[in-house]
């Protein structure tokens, strides 16, 4: 029987290119709708709303919002994007950039209409 405990260990056995894949997709898609069957494990709420609350650096919102970190300067630059900048380096406030990506989103979907 797959277990958790099996899965994490597995996870670990591979390379950190492909942890950071795993850990990539689960931030940004969750987990979705468990099987009615399984047990909680992982208080997944709880862990999205601590992850939500760390800035991100350029290169993981650029990422998130599928943009080179050129683009995403860019639009830091003309006031597109809310970026608090410490020394070179930006940070960005995740709800700021769910809320982008959303509006962002909504209006692609409105111009193939």
């Amino acid at each position: 029987m797959l277990t958790a405990e099996k899965v994490i260990k597995e996870i670990y056995n591979l390379p950190l290119k492909e942890r950071k894949k795993i850990a990539r997709h689960i931030i940004e898609f969750g987990i979705r709708g468990p099987h009615p069957d399984t047990p909680e494990i992982l208080n997944i709420k709880a862990w999205q709303d601590e992850i939500a609350s760390k800035p991100f650096n350029l290169k993981q919102a650029s990422e998130y919002l599928g943009v080179s970190s050129v683009t995403l300067r860019r639009w830091v630059k003309a006031g597109r994007v809310l970026a608090a900048k410490i020394g070179r380096a930006y940070t960005f406030d995740v709800s700021d950039l769910k809320e982008l990506k959303k509006a962002h989103i909504t209006k692609k979907s409105a111009e193939s209409l």
